[in-house]
């Protein structure tokens, strides 16, 4: 029997920042004139942000709709991704993630059946445990991954160095899903480095940041720019991000154009489950 090959396109889209239903669709025309429609697959909620506290069971949904004329079959799965220190994510079993919420995490059912325009729901039941082991953050990937039927081959070469592959097109949506509890062990966001740098575009301010806490981190970062030879000050552009344990985070601020002196910067970096902010300062000179 000739092998299995599956070709996967997947929709990652990541969480925090996207607050639209996956979709993967085409348009066809109506028989109106000039009037389109949208069919396809839909998934919703695009990503998951848990705030559990320990011991707490709670249940979600998953939607999953099919608006296409024919019949569509999904497997329900749940991995975890670790991230190295600049954020590459790495795919693991259930379970095995530094941070895993797979193993909090129970999906009814694991595989579903839609029929032509048909929609049904997907129970996501989160169970934190209430012990310390629930009191730092954890996250993992929920799959919605098609399933195909492979049609028969017909190899039309009889002959011993041929060998045919079955191509079975399908497509697969991610849902990230983050647990933050409200009372984390540990919150503690650090600057690493703060330094003037020349790039082929200019001079830039860059900023590099650390989450060395348990609980993933909603920050705000700016810099305030003081000209020591005639006082004013200005501030560079705010910048908003989210920052899991054990991730670094850098950032670039574009300088505009400054007259020759002397000058102070001073890098601020706030974020909401911390009573302090963190500061960095650097004094440099525009010649």
């Amino acid at each position: 029997m000739p092998p299995k090959t599956k070709l996967y396109i997947v929709v990652l889209l990541i969480c925090a920042l996207i607050l639209t239903p996956n979709v993967v669709s085409q348009n066809k025309p109506d028989q109106g004139k000039n009037s389109s429609k949208t069919v396809g697959v839909s998934v919703s909620p695009s990503h998951f942000h848990f705030n559990l506290k320990q011991g707490e069971v709670k249940t979600y949904d998953i939607t999953i709709k099919n608006s296409t004329s024919t019949p569509k079959e999904f497997n329900i799965n749940i991995y975890d991704f670790d991230m190295n220190g600049k954020g590459k994510s790495s795919f693991l079993p259930a379970g095995k993630g530094k941070y895993s919420l797979a193993k909090w995490v129970n999906l009814s059912p694991t595989f579903v059946q839609l029929k032509p325009f048909e929609n049904k729901k997907v129970k996501v039941t989160v169970s934190v445990p209430s012990d310390d082991s629930g009191r730092k953050a954890a996250w993992s990937i929920l799959m919605v991954e098609q399933e195909a039927p492979r049609s028969n081959l017909l190899n039309t070469q009889r002959n011993g160095n041929t060998i045919a592959l079955g191509i079975v097109p399908t497509f697969a949506f991610g849902i990230f899903a983050y647990q933050n509890p409200p009372n984390v062990l540990v919150n503690k966001v650090e600057f690493r480095d703060f330094q003037l740098k020349d790039l082929k575009t200019g001079k830039v301010l860059y900023i590099e940041v650390e989450n060395q806490g348990d609980g993933i981190a909603y920050c705000t970062s700016y810099i305030d720019l003081t000209n020591l030879d005639t006082g004013e000050q200005q501030r560079l552009k705010v910048k908003n991000f989210t920052i899991v344990p054990e991730l670094i985070r850098d950032f670039n601020f574009n300088l505009p154009d400054l007259p020759k002196g002397k000058y102070l910067a001073v890098g601020v970096l706030d974020y909401e489950s911390s009573d302090e902010i963190q500061a960095a300062r650097m004094e440099f000179e525009i010649n």
